[in-house]
């Protein structure tokens, strides 16, 4: 390794145990592997099933998705090695491409977070306007401007402003910190990546939580004067308290996500501003910090992706599928992807009264579009539901396929 790139790290090593090396590596491994996998089928989920990539959400999570894989694709593997060799090994010159990765999909990441708030925020506190709002046109650019920011951000060190170099307490290639040539990109770094989408998340999920509760108290007092009418009696406390769960509902994805965010990168960025400042921070917290930041590549597709109903049962419904490859309980179809048989129809009851495109209703086109991007609105349904329907259909298309921060 070139003198420059150890003198750069020499402030920071510090000899470590094989055990402690042995429990760093092991958990990078790990992290770098899942995150792998969790991205890869939220990905190839998006990527199967392509009316869903006409809706502006989903786009910005395949984005999200997209950065989150290659960055452990391309980045993770060689943290990975840097943290078990305890040195760098593979040249200045990918250790720069390294460190240019990492701010740039660290930094798209965290846009598309803000901008899925900004999308969620219109979808339910402007729901009349929405299409207008988050159109295709204007969701394209929220993407490229996302990615062309990222990209001039990243790029600064490279033309003089900031240094990229290897951080050994960091066990990567990154920003040089605590050089005086980063100390004003640092400031720069933090309020981009962090302080000002933060803010947004913020400000957009306040008035989600607002419009939840608003939500629900509307119909509790639309289902009031009904109350006493015999048979529908219990369908209209069903519906009032599933109307009462949007609020906790969305209490809840907001402490999650802003949880997240600020989990793993506040951290980070508090101790990077102080590296900038000069103040000596200690080579463990260092470590906790970075890998605290690196964790958030497998946790967006959690949050994101896996919390979608429509996504976790195809994700399901795919491994199923390959692991009972030898049965016969599902079988390829070119068509409607998978198909019931007859044994697993006589056992469903619900599959033996309507065709098999209604029993995947998961993957109904047109019942993702009204359900899953679309607020319900309560009262309406409420008034206008045919009598006829069951209990359990009522709260299901109450809260079906809803994204975090979603349309509750």
């Amino acid at each position: 390794m070139s003198e420059d790139l150890n003198a750069s790290s020499a402030a920071g090593t510090k000899e470590l145990s094989p055990t402690v090396v042995g429990i760093q590596s092991t958990a990078i491994f790990l992290l770098m592997v899942s995150s792998l996998i969790c991205n890869a089928l939220v990905g190839f989920v998006l990527a199967r099933k392509p009316e869903l990539l006409s809706h502006s959400s989903s786009k910005l999570l395949m984005n999200l998705t997209a950065s989150s894989f290659i960055f452990s694709l391309i980045v993770l593997p060689f943290v990975f090695a840097s943290s078990v060799r305890q040195d760098w090994l593979f040249g200045k010159a990918w250790c720069q491409t390294s460190g240019f990765l990492t701010v740039l999909l660290s930094a798209t990441s965290l846009a598309m977070v803000m901008f899925l708030s900004i999308d969620r925020y219109h979808c339910i506190v402007n729901p009349l306007t929405y299409a207008t709002r988050m159109s295709p046109a204007r969701t394209n650019f929220f993407i490229l401007f996302s990615w062309l920011a990222c990209l001039f951000l990243a790029s600064l060190p490279l033309v003089g402003w900031g240094k990229y170099g290897y951080e050994h307490a960091k066990f990567s290639c990154t920003v040089i910190w605590s050089d005086t040539i980063s100390e004003g990109y640092t400031k720069l770094y933090s309020v981009v990546t962090l302080f000002v989408p933060l803010l947004v998340m913020i400000v957009t999920y306040y008035y989600i939580l607002k419009a939840a509760r608003r939500q629900a108290r509307v119909g509790q007092i639309a289902v009031l004067p009904a109350t006493n009418v015999g048979p529908r009696t219990n369908r209209n406390s069903i519906t009032s308290n599933t109307s009462a769960f949007s609020g906790s509902k969305a209490l809840r994805t907001t402490f999650l996500v802003l949880g997240m965010v600020i989990f793993c990168w506040g951290p980070y960025v508090i101790e990077i501003i102080l590296e900038s400042e000069r103040v000596l921070v200690r080579y463990e917290i260092q470590t906790t910090f970075v890998m605290v930041s690196h964790s958030s590549a497998l946790l967006y597709p959690v949050i994101y992706g896996f919390h979608i109903r429509a996504i976790r049962r195809s994700i399901k419904r795919l491994v199923t599928s390959n692991l009972r490859c030898g049965n016969n309980f599902f079988r390829p179809s070119s068509e409607t992807g998978f198909v019931v048989s007859p044994q697993a129809m006589f056992r469903n009851r619900s599959a033996s009264e309507g065709s098999v495109n209604s029993f995947d209703m998961a993957w109904s086109p047109r019942r993702e579009s009204e359900s899953l991007w679309t607020l319900p609105a309560i009262k309406e349904e409420i008034e206008n539901q045919p009598t006829n329907r069951t209990h359990s259909t009522e709260v299901t298309d109450l809260e079906v396929f809803n994204l975090p921060g979603s349309c509750v």
